[in-house]
């Protein structure tokens, strides 16, 4: 099967991005890593969604909602990643998960999983 265009450049983001996230987080650089970990995943998401319903704009919580009843364990890690952003560019505090270097690399291997889910 062909992917759409829209669906490649997604994954081929989801890929570039978390090599980034992956250098970031070998050189230390943990805010920088959760920041890259996010993109990926959302574009990963994105190339998950857009398989399921075509492609369409999609916000936050329309995200969160289509997870929701299609794939909770890629809801959570997409929250997951999405509040370990937030701290690390604005400073907020945790809503679910703390900014740690191990949490990091927890979403980091739970990043890669759902890239290659959707690649399958």
């Amino acid at each position: 099967m062909e992917l759409h265009p829209e669906i490649k450049e997604d994954l081929e983001r989801a890929h570039k991005v978390l090599g980034s996230a992956q250098r970031n987080f070998e050189e230390g650089d943990i805010l920088t890593a959760a920041n890259r970990l996010f993109v990926a995943c959302e574009s990963a998401v994105y190339a998950f969604l857009k398989l399921e319903y075509g492609s369409v704009s999609m916000s936050r919580e329309k995200i969160l909602t289509r997870l929701k009843g299609l794939d909770k364990q890629m809801k959570d890690i997409y929250d997951k990643s999405y509040d370990l952003r937030v701290q690390a560019d604005y400073g907020r505090v945790s809503k679910q998960l703390p900014l740690t270097k191990e949490n990091v690399q927890m979403l980091l291997a739970n990043v890669t999983e759902i890239i290659q889910k959707v690649d399958n």
